[in-house]
């Protein structure tokens, strides 16, 4: 197949390059409209001169590409508008305020939170839109569901930005989604809650009493989690610990209905309708029943976006890959692409969106290349040769994505799913059996007892896998244009290799002479290469940062080679500094660096640069004069008093201070012509 032949190719480029230049670059919406016109009628008047000369035909794809670059742009701008009454505007910063809401979407709960989204309807008596996170603290035991309406008395807070080198951006992500508001809610601040399950869809009731009768079922607690993340999409109950062993052993897809379990279910479903094919119009038939099957999952699971998005794209590739044109599934894949990013273009910056396609590009694209590498004339070592190439080549697909979001990746993912996936359709089938007896009234004590000791086998079995850390790689940090450049000498290099190989048995592959593919691959490696070794070794830098930190405080000193990371978290109790230590050693300035750590002092001296560091008891030194001074734990002092004191060149207040005490020192600071920094909005403050 020569892949430029297929013409939504090009089109899916130029759409997702507008896409990414209009996130980068924005330009007024009229500016996009003009650009449309321009290009359609361009594109309108080479069809009328010499239909199939040379120049009308150049002329009309550049203007094609042009309209679909454009196109993507404006979409973008689009998609980012509020409307006029969104509550971001209506809003006043920093007070409480009633706040009416509606219950919609159940995440995921963390160790300290349950947690919604919710949409907004009312500012005290003002009528407002808009998506906000809502968090519960688990200690307060508040049962709410999906559906349920709260009136609050509380703010909206903004949602924390990456405030320190390399931090995760969460309030860029809840933006991708049209969440821009973040509320954690009192329950002695919850004026009314109405929970009202006759507004609440048919779906959701169903959902709902499914729920119940999990409940009482019999199962225990674990494996009635695990139930309902896998049939139902509800991991609220799933215990954080299970969820990390489950990502370390490689196989988190298993819990989370991502694109890539919608994809291993896909080849499963595929695996085990084979004897449709034998039908008059087995295709088409078979095609019809995988879609059907995709989407009855997607109404179990709650037509979660993510679940929506990756239902979407395999219903495409489902079709495409019972066509008999050659490279079929990739021209669905292509269409589902261009589908989803026209409904929403913000899709491509979100990792489900990158994970899904990787994932199923690369099953698509490299399977069939590990699966000829070797003929197995048994069933059963066909079918689990088959599991272990799905497995290696969404791995592989995912992998530079997983580097870029996660920076860890887990060594023993082969051997995690090689037990798992065999037995997940087992498990699916018995889970949605358990439910509909449940629902008709049957006893069910034989299969409970039977789930219970499956689950608890296999989630032991991937604690025990996750146990062997040295298999773990963590920590491995990549840029975008790395990541872009991995990808990009992969899919080359396969491409260059898919042409070559054949289903002899003597021989497997034979090469011809190196197409553009290959050059491609070579090219990308040498400027990965080259790229990598000039940041190496003209990086010489120094930083002098003051860090932010909840209820902590941190600074940073570093160069080319060394980093010291000086804290005072003495606030925290034990497992919340070691975690607040772990994501402090990790921040972009200490990555690859021989790093030190150390206590903070309330003197701290680099180069010509020093801090004055003023704790919670307030005492410095007044001697020292025209020093840069961090304010640190809520001290007791004077503000006035401290600038008559020192004249200090910048006063900043980090995460470990009372709000309410930055924003009185950041008044007297303006009125005395002080330049006065926190880390709350400003994020981490650099010496010079």
């Amino acid at each position: 197949m020569r892949w430029l032949d297929y013409a939504f190719y090009r089109i899916l480029f130029f759409l997702i390059a507008g896409i990414i230049f209009s996130r980068g670059i924005e330009l007024p919406v009229v500016t996009y409209l003009y650009s449309l016109g321009i290009s359609f009628l361009i594109a309108l008047f080479s069809l009328l001169i010499h239909k199939y000369s040379f120049f009308s035909k150049a002329l009309f794809a550049v203007a094609v590409y042009c309209f679909f670059f454009f196109l993507g742009g404006i979409l973008l701008q689009l998609s980012n508008q509020l409307s006029s009454n969104h509550f971001i505007d209506k809003q006043v910063h920093g007070e409480d305020q009633v706040i009416s809401l509606e219950l919609q979407q159940r995440l995921s709960s963390n160790s300290f939170n349950d947690r919604f989204y919710a949409e907004v309807f009312f500012l005290g008596s003002q009528e407002v839109s808009g998506k906000a996170l809502v968090s519960f603290k688990r200690t307060d035991s508040l049962d709410y569901q999906v559906g349920d309406r709260l009136v609050v008395y509380e703010q909206i807070d903004v949602p924390a930005f990456a405030r320190n080198p390399g931090d995760f951006d969460y309030r860029a992500y809840l933006k991708s989604i049209d969440v821009y508001g973040q509320i954690d809610v009192d329950p002695t601040r919850i004026w009314n809650d109405e929970k009202s399950p006759d507004k609440m869809d048919g779906l959701l009731v169903i959902r709902n009493r499914i729920l119940n009768k999990l409940t009482a079922s019999g199962l225990k607690e674990r494996p009635r989690a695990m139930i309902e993340a896998l049939v139902l999409g509800q991991r609220q109950n799933v215990d954080p610990e299970l969820t990390k062993s489950f990502r370390d052993a490689g196989v988190i897809h298993i819990l989370a209905l991502s694109g890539l379990h919608v994809g291993i279910i896909l080849l499963i479903l595929r695996f085990l309708t084979q004897s449709i094919l034998r039908l008059k119009y087995g295709r088409w038939i078979q095609s019809t029943v995988l879609i059907v099957l995709l989407w009855s999952f997607a109404l179990l699971t709650g037509m979660s976006p993510s679940i929506m998005r990756a239902v979407t794209m395999f219903s495409f590739v489902a079709i495409g890959m019972n066509l008999k044109r050659k490279g079929s599934v990739y021209h669905s894949l292509t269409l589902s692409a261009f589908v989803l990013l026209i409904y929403d273009p913000r899709l491509l910056f979100q990792v489900g969106f990158q994970l899904s396609y990787m994932a199923v590009f690369s099953i698509v694209l490299i399977q069939p290349v590990l699966a000829g590498l070797w003929t197995w004339h048994n069933k059963v070592k066909d079918f689990f040769w088959s599991i272990c190439t799905v497995t290696i080549a969404a791995q592989i697909g995912v992998a530079g994505v997983s580097l870029f979001y996660f920076h860890q990746f887990p060594g023993l993912f082969i051997l995690g799913n090689l037990l798992l996936l065999p037995v997940l359709p087992l498990i699916i089938g018995a889970a949605l059996l358990l439910i509909l007896l449940l629902l008709i009234g049957l006893p069910t004590d034989w299969l409970t007892t039977a789930l219970n000791v499956l689950l608890e086998f296999i989630m032991k079995t991937v604690a025990n896998i996750s146990s062997w850390e040295s298999f773990i790689i963590t920590d491995i940090y990549i840029t975008w244009w790395e990541m872009i450049l991995m990808y990009t000498v992969l899919f080359s290099l396969v491409l260059f290799l898919v042409p070559y190989f054949k289903r002899s048995k003597k021989e497997r592959f034979y090469l011809k002479k190196p197409n553009w593919m290959l050059h491609l691959s070579l090219a990308s490696a040498i400027l990965w290469m080259g790229i990598r070794s000039f940041e190496t070794y003209a990086y010489s830098e120094e930083q002098f940062l003051v860090l932010h930190q909840a209820t902590g405080s941190a600074v940073s000193l570093s160069n080319k080679e060394q980093a010291l990371l000086l804290t005072d978290l003495h606030v925290m109790d034990t497992t919340r500094a070691v975690n607040s230590l772990e994501r402090l050693k990790n921040i972009e300035n200490h990555r690859g660096k021989k790093l030190s750590i150390a206590d903070l002092q309330s003197m701290v001296h680099y180069k010509d640069a020093q801090l004055v560091v003023i704790a919670e008891n307030g005492v410095y030194d007044t001697s020292i004069k025209s020093a840069n001074v961090l304010l640190s734990h809520s001290p007791k002092i004077n503000i006035e008093r401290l600038i008559l004191d020192t004249h200090p060149k910048i006063i900043i207040a980090d995460g470990s201070n009372y709000r309410h005490l930055i924003e009185a020192w950041k008044i007297t600071c303006d009125q005395r012509n002080i330049r006065f920094l926190n880390t709350y909005e400003d994020g981490a403050v650099a010496i010079d």
